[in-house]
């Protein structure tokens, strides 16, 4: 499976809500960073990963923040 179908595959999940773990969240990044360092959706996405923690409050990123995050940098979802 190529990276980018990867990603979008996890990103799904996380946006089905299937699956919101933080274990999910770090296959993405390690994706990003393995991948797409260089990329701008690296650039779209590492602040997201980097500060997701659900129920934490600010300046963290929550599920619903991640939802949105995953949405926009990949096109996928309600408004895709």
């Amino acid at each position: 499976m190529k990276p980018i179908e990867e990603i979008k595959e996890l990103a799904q999940e996380f946006i089905d809500g299937r699956d919101r773990s933080m274990r999910l969240v770090g296959k993405i990044e390690n994706i990003l960073i393995s991948e797409f360092l260089d990329a701008d959706l690296y650039e779209k996405l590492t602040e997201a990963v980097s500060l997701y923690r659900p129920g934490e409050g600010l300046p963290y990123y929550s599920e619903q923040d991640m939802k949105e995050a995953l949405e926009g940098a990949l096109g996928i979802g309600p408004n895709s």
